[in-house]
């Protein structure tokens, strides 16, 4: 088949329309992390070590945060504020667990 003008012009313009159309296709937003409610520091789940839950993290709590840490705890990964792959003491610090809770009264 012979290449004439009509037809370089159609290929053109298909090319262009993938070219367009790819284009389109990768410029959509990716998706939006959820973000973290007012004055959250992203240490939701660190309530689960509170053991005895008196709002702090006692020596061995901390331990068991540690090791859940190191063994790749995804939950975990956003107290590594310095992304040196280490859980140092500003770091543990910056934990905010949730407020003990209190007793029912008996009456």
């Amino acid at each position: 088949m012979k290449m004439n003008a009509l037809n370089y012009r159609w290929i053109q313009s298909v090319s262009g329309m993938v070219a367009l159309a790819t284009w389109v296709g990768m410029a959509q937003p990716a998706e939006a992390k959820p973000k973290r409610e007012e004055g959250s520091t992203g240490t939701y789940g660190c309530a689960r070590f509170d053991v005895n839950q008196n709002g702090i993290l006692d020596e061995d709590e901390k331990a068991a945060l540690l090791k859940a840490f190191e063994g790749g705890d995804p939950a975990l990964k956003l107290l590594d504020t310095n992304n040196n792959g280490k859980l140092d003491e500003s770091e543990l610090g910056a934990i905010k667990l949730p407020a003990p809770k209190k007793g029912k009264k008996k009456g």
